[in-house]
């Protein structure tokens, strides 16, 4: 058997095998296409449940601060007091106890800030709401990663499926110049030479063609990871690697004051300045008594051994009153108070300085999506010109117009214009995803 034919058998065998099994593969298999993909990381992403989850905390925690600061402060307490030996007392050769065998004593105590002077109720309220917008801020934050994430790593699949298309295709065209070059061998127009060096390229194109599957293979088991699925199914991707040249993103100025000014770590930011300014006026706040209002309810019985607990006499006392604490520690709260007004102005320097990263980050991005749109398009006639290079040289070799080495030539090209011009699509679609993540778009 000759050993084109040899080679051919082979070929078709694990072609067989593997559309059978990529078929049985298939019907296991979810495909996903980008909206799927975001839509179920939003659902199952650990990080992004994770966030969500502290937003919930976040909330409970303002409910519990409006319970502790507007509601009336509620303590109540029971004792048995048993007296195992009393004291004695005399007077004139009399000797008279003190107290009773027994004590029952309940008390209710009820208590109530005044939000004046030195309580800062309504601080503590503005700060629990300020600290759950920030966990809104967090959960905006981290699903704007996590979509960011899947695109890339969506677009990512997409072309390294197409690497994966054109090794093949040059394994393709090396197959069938192998074949042409063994039929012109057999005849005794071409050279053994020639045969060795045909046979030795369809070889080499076998090794980059395996390497460009386990790369698709890793691709999607990243693509999955980023989604958030935990089972151990394969997935596939629908769409393909394109872009649109018409598409417009807008005046470059103003992304960039929107992406410097209205990003979500810049909203972080000035949400943690407002917390720490109501700090500031917790500390100016305990310079200044604190006043509050009581009540107590008090119900207690003092009986000897010689009345039983049901026939206990219980006497109520009611007492209510306003209070005044005053922590007169003025210096230890003074320092307290310049460690807050540290943070503010490092927080202020924060944004001024998150703010200018921002904008190098969206203006950077931008130039990345021109480079990559004047990539594509050189990209598209060089990828024609090979195309129609290699036809030529194909057929031009059958003819024995030229040598097998300007057929070798013109496939290299032909892949390497095709890698380019996906290269370049990638580079596109990356920098169109890094700026959506930017401005927040979570679709």
């Amino acid at each position: 058997m000759p050993n084109n034919m040899k080679i051919r058998l082979a070929a078709a065998v694990l072609i067989t095998f593997t559309f059978a099994a990529g078929l049985y593969a298939q019907n296991n298999q979810k495909v996903y296409s980008l909206q799927d993909a975001i839509s179920t990381a939003q659902q199952n992403n650990s990080s992004l449940v994770n966030a969500k989850l502290d937003r919930l905390k976040a909330e409970r925690k303002v409910s519990q601060v409006y319970n502790e600061n507007l509601l009336p402060t509620l303590d109540l307490s029971s004792q048995y007091i048993r007296a195992f030996k009393k004291q004695y007392f005399d007077i004139f050769g009399q000797r008279y106890s003190i107290g009773t065998d027994n004590q029952v004593i309940n008390t209710l105590n009820v208590q109530e800030p005044i939000p004046v002077l030195g309580t800062p109720v309504f601080q503590g309220i503005r700060i629990a709401e300020y600290y759950s917008n920030l966990q809104n801020e967090n959960v905006a934050s981290e699903e704007a990663r996590v979509v960011g994430e899947v695109k890339k790593a969506f677009y990512n699949v997409l072309f390294l499926r197409e690497v994966f298309n054109v090794r093949k295709q040059a394994l393709d065209n090396s197959l069938d110049n192998f074949d042409v070059v063994e039929k012109k061998f057999r005849n005794g127009t071409a050279t053994e030479f020639d045969f060795l060096r045909a046979k030795v390229t369809a070889e080499n194109n076998r090794p980059p063609l395996l390497e460009a599957e386990n790369n698709l293979i890793i691709g999607k088991k990243s693509l999955k990871n980023s989604i958030g699925l935990k089972d151990n199914s394969d997935i596939e991707v629908s769409g393909s690697l394109d872009f649109d040249s018409l598409e417009i993103f807008g005046d470059k100025d103003i992304l960039i004051n929107k992406i410097a000014n209205n990003h979500v770590s810049v909203r972080q930011l000035q949400i943690s300045r407002n917390i720490n300014s109501e700090l500031l006026g917790v500390d100016k706040a305990n310079y200044l008594p604190k006043f509050y209002v009581f009540g107590q309810f008090n119900l207690q019985a003092a009986e000897d051994d010689g009345r039983t607990v049901d026939n206990y006499r219980y006497f109520p006392v009611v007492n209510a009153g306003v209070g005044m604490s005053w922590n007169l520690n003025f210096f230890r709260n003074t320092y307290k108070k310049q460690q807050t007004e540290i943070e503010i102005k490092k927080t202020d320097e924060t944004i001024s300085d998150v703010k200018q990263k921002l904008k190098i980050s969206a203006q950077t991005v931008l130039l990345k999506i021109e480079e990559a749109k004047k990539k594509i398009i050189a990209s598209m006639e060089t990828v024609r010109l090979a195309e129609r290079g290699y036809e030529l040289a194909a057929l031009s070799f059958k003819n024995g117009v030229i040598n097998q080495i300007d057929v070798i030539d013109s496939q290299l090209m032909l892949s390497n214009s095709k890698l380019g011009y996906y290269q370049a699509i990638l580079e596109y679609q990356l920098a169109k995803a890094g700026l959506e993540e930017l401005l927040e778009k979570n679709k």
